[in-house]
């Protein structure tokens, strides 16, 4: 455990002494703010007309599911960037030789970087409460939705971030890494979009497209309920990349 801590705290402070965690942070409340405002200014457009034509506006709640859903949007450009040197620049540098030939398996490094990278994303994460928190301020939206949907970002956010290591492990280029991650992460989101097209008509085929894909099981919890299959689903895909990541680094330690 000693190993995996020494790991996380070296990668957790090597961002934040670099200038790439100054870069991510502005380009990730860059996009949010601006969204932000575009979603504020529609949702007021729409209740003013509403107001003047009688008919039912917009509610906080779906104010919130759109801020979310573009937050998971943002993420797909903030991941590969905190994943893209994990593994690739410790290639490039031969630091990860020194690490492997340390008595400490490749589970132990995968861990850490994987802790040290969650810590990142948990920063970035918490960033963001600003926004819910100026519609909790001026407004009154269930708490128990703000609170479901981060539970789901988080999850989603730990999936993603496996899947990036992986990724990272298999290149010594961090641009190769992240674009390919990039790619990865868009193809999950939009899998549920193109499922029908795909699978032609097979049904079976569909319907496991549908299941790979994140926005499926991120909806039940920006409705504001915590489903058993779909934190299962998070926990398993999370699980299954950082198996695939041990499993790279293992075949690399013999060669």
């Amino acid at each position: 455990m000693r190993a995996i801590m020494t790991i996380a705290r070296r990668d957790f402070r090597s961002t934040f002494l670099s200038p790439k965690a100054g870069a991510i942070f502005f380009v990730f409340l860059l996009f949010m703010g601006l969204f932000f405002y575009s979603f504020i200014g529609e949702f007021l457009q729409i209740q003013m007309n509403s107001a003047q034509t009688g008919g039912q506006g917009a509610t906080l709640e779906q104010l919130l599911k759109a801020i979310f859903y573009n937050l998971h949007f943002v993420m797909i450009l903030i991941i590969p960037a905190v994943t893209m040197a994990t593994f690739s620049e410790e290639k490039k540098t031969h630091t990860l030789r020194l690490m492997q030939s340390a008595p400490i398996s490749a589970s132990h490094i995968v861990l850490g970087k994987f802790i040290a990278v969650v810590g990142v994303m948990s920063i970035v994460l918490f960033a963001s409460m600003v926004f819910p928190a100026f519609l909790v301020k001026f407004g009154n939206p269930d708490m128990g939705v703000i609170l479901t949907s981060y539970l789901g970002v988080f999850l989603l956010i730990m999936a993603q971030l496996a899947f990036g290591l992986w990724v990272s492990s298999l290149t010594s280029h961090q641009f190769m890494a992240f674009i390919f991650t990039m790619l990865g992460l868009f193809a999950l989101l939009i899998l549920n979009w193109l499922a029908k097209s795909i699978s032609q008509g097979a049904s079976i085929l569909e319907s496991v497209l549908k299941y790979l894909a994140s926005t499926e099981h991120l909806d039940s919890f920006l409705k504001g309920m915590i489903s058993v299959a779909d934190v299962t689903y998070f926990v398993c895909f999370t699980a299954l990349f950082l198996f695939l990541t041990n499993v790279v680094l293992d075949s690399q330690r013999w060669r």
